[in-house]
């Protein structure tokens, strides 16, 4: 029986130590909330910071966003980019500090997060069925809580871990045999009380439950998007031990999307150039 959701969130409270962005991070998503926040104050705000001014810069001249080497300074980095895709760069470059450790396994699931994230950016842009930023943000952020589970309990997650990558047994499965909440309320939980929109807490709660997450088209959308983004990190082994090959299967997601064949090879082709382009941008 699912736990009624503030005896849940008490719970996990009471368990792990959730983490915190840093301070430029939470101010950033704090002034993005503002509908009416102009360029120049998010520009003088991220200036604060030389590495993350740094990391924007890189990324506004990068292949993943149209390859404008011509982009010299922050404001037009930021005019280049677009607020939402400052927020995901701002957010994307602080996850490495959510950490406690940077392992193997951290590494492993580090990539899936950036493969996920910059898959279903372009399989948001080839499909049209949501908006490219938000499915990089949930590509990004549906799998946050097993950022937690791995710091709160390493030796728990790596036996999981063990059965998921050598066994194949559903993460969700291995899942239940070692935990008392799943990643998902985790990761649900973490970016509501980052102050994330609503609808990417959606999202992450709903994420495995295909019934009601199909009444909100939107979720219904973001959710075949991210859940093909995770089938070709999995095919193509970003963020696995080894590449799954014709072996993973996308279980009809591209038909969902609306995509064929054809488009969907071209498709694969272009993750993957991405992601040998972009992957450490991040």
């Amino acid at each position: 029986m699912t736990q009624p959701t503030r005896n849940l969130e008490d719970i996990i409270n009471r368990t792990l130590d959730l983490p915190v962005l840093p301070a430029t991070s939470q101010k950033v998503l704090a002034m993005m909330a503002d509908p009416d926040v102009s360029i120049d104050r998010i520009k003088k705000l991220v200036s604060t910071d030389p590495g993350l001014t740094m990391k924007i810069m890189k990324v506004a001249n990068s292949a993943f966003y149209g390859n404008y080497r011509n982009i010299q300074n922050p404001t037009q980095a930021i005019l280049r980019l677009g607020l939402n895709s400052v927020r995901n760069i701002v957010v994307a470059t602080s996850m490495r500090n959510v950490y406690k450790r940077f392992g193997l396994t951290e590494k492993l699931i580090w990539e899936q997060m950036i493969g996920a994230a910059l898959a279903s950016n372009l399989i948001a842009k080839e499909t049209r069925r949501t908006d490219p930023e938000d499915a990089f943000i949930g590509g990004l952020l549906h799998d946050v809580g097993k950022v937690v589970l791995n710091n709160e309990f390493p030796d728990k997650f790596a036996l999981m871990m063990q059965a998921v990558y050598n066994d194949m047994v559903p993460f969700e499965v291995a899942e239940k045999e070692h935990f008392d909440f799943s990643q998902r309320e985790v990761g649900a939980y973490i970016v509501k009380k980052w102050g994330f929109p609503e609808f990417l807490e959606k999202l992450i709660r709903l994420f495995d439950d295909r019934e009601a997450s199909s009444k909100d088209v939107n979720v219904r959308d973001l959710v075949s998007t991210i859940t093909l983004a995770d089938r070709m990190c999995q095919k193509f082994g970003m963020g696995w031990r080894k590449p799954g090959g014709d072996e993973v299967s996308y279980s009809g997601f591209p038909e969902t999307l609306g995509l064929q064949k054809k488009n969907l090879e071209g498709l694969e082709d272009k993750v993957k150039t991405v992601f040998a382009e972009s992957a450490d941008l991040y």
